[in-house]
């Protein structure tokens, strides 16, 4: 068990870990993965906020697509 939990923090550390977020988050879900795409480099938090608040507008899942 000691181990197995040494292995987990060294790959926590790893550049490319990404920490599980819970389906129920979809807000934090959809701005992380809004900030994890190559295009949205450069924009702001804000302009995040109002992608998020156009895709609530929409009908169907909240999920990010790019």
């Amino acid at each position: 068990m000691v181990k197995a939990w040494h292995e987990e923090e060294k790959r926590k550390k790893q550049p490319s870990y990404q920490k599980e977020i819970a389906p129920q988050f979809e807000y934090n879900r959809f701005i992380r993965d809004f900030f994890n795409n190559p295009k949205h480099n450069g924009k702001s938090r804000d302009e995040a906020i109002a992608a998020w608040k156009h895709l609530k507008l929409q009908p169907g899942s909240n999920q990010y697509r790019s």
